[in-house]
């Protein structure tokens, strides 16, 4: 039984590069979030995760405790079950299409609806993202940076501010929060008062020339 986060098991020859040449010997494991729900699944289902299959490589490894709550636990554990111990493939960046289908490639379209999905409540969804590196995803983890920045890139430059707030719960963008408004209000003023002050800088230049010239 392994408690949080074992760390890597490493070796003279190769480190961590020789953990993920391994085979993990497929058997029934439980994964177990960290307020008590309980996920049996494949040991090479969850070898996906690099930190879980490090601890697999011991076999008698049937549980394993992980700092994370049931419902991002079940998220991880829907993407290992459909992948079935492989990983998803790194996408090509700079991301091209605001279509997650399009940017993951072809064999692929079930993670560009599963990232969609997940991404529409977006406290839950970075929850997911963290997961991802703590228990190192590479796959999933940079699907959901390709979500982000699809995302960003194309949405209005209005709503930069707007598109990645954690409140949204349903995809939907919310109204701008007070505090927000407050903000750019307090930069426009920033603004206007720089490029006066430095409207008058230049005048006051000028003036001096004029007069060094008479």
């Amino acid at each position: 039984f392994f408690l949080v986060s074992p760390e890597p098991e490493m070796s003279a020859e190769g480190g961590l590069d020789e953990v993920d040449k391994k085979e993990i010997a497929d058997r029934e494991i439980t994964l177990i979030s960290g307020d008590g729900k309980r996920f049996t699944i494949s040991a090479k289902y969850a070898s996906i995760s690099a930190m879980i299959k490090t601890s697999l490589l011991d076999q008698d490894t049937k549980e394993i405790t992980l700092k994370l709550t049931g419902l991002t636990l079940s998220k991880i554990v829907k993407y290992m079950e459909n992948r079935k111990g492989v990983d998803m493939e790194e996408m090509k960046w700079p991301i091209k299409h605001k279509d997650m289908k399009d940017n993951v490639g072809k064999g692929n379209e079930w993670c560009a609806e599963f990232i969609d999905e997940e991404a529409k409540n977006r406290k839950n969804f970075y929850d997911m993202l963290l997961a991802t590196v703590r228990l190192d995803i590479k796959g999933l983890q940079n699907l959901g940076v390709g979500k982000i920045a699809s995302l960003l890139k194309f949405c209005d430059a209005s709503d930069l501010d707007r598109v990645l707030d954690p409140a949204i719960s349903d995809g939907k963008l919310l109204p701008l929060r007070p505090s927000i408004i407050e903000d750019r209000k307090k930069d426009e003023a920033e603004r206007l008062k720089k490029r006066e002050e430095r409207k008058k800088a230049r005048e006051a230049k000028e003036a001096e020339e004029k007069k060094g010239k008479k």
